[in-house]
């Protein structure tokens, strides 16, 4: 189940249908895909694979940030920009 994510200015749905779309990544047609790789390097930069990781995969940010080396308060930003930016 869904649950919507606080401090992101957008409404469930709007945030519903960012997140199904991401989780949904390999059945995206591939115009869907490079939307979201595409945005994941303009919001992250030398992040990228890390906020990747936390749109599409199954993993929580804590096991991310660990394999990543990258703090979770910044993974947490750069979803917030990542959504916020769609």
């Amino acid at each position: 189940m869904f649950k919507k994510m606080r401090g992101i200015r957008l409404p469930y749905t709007k945030q519903g249908l960012i997140y199904f779309t991401c989780r949904d990544y390999a059945d995206q047609p591939q115009r869907v895909q490079q939307k979201i790789n595409n945005l994941c390097a303009e919001v992250a930069g030398e992040h990228y694979q890390a906020l990747r990781d936390v749109v599409i995969s199954e993993k929580s940010i804590q096991q991310i940030s660990l394999e990543r080396y990258v703090c979770m308060t910044v993974l947490y930003d750069l979803r917030k920009n990542f959504y916020e930016r769609w």
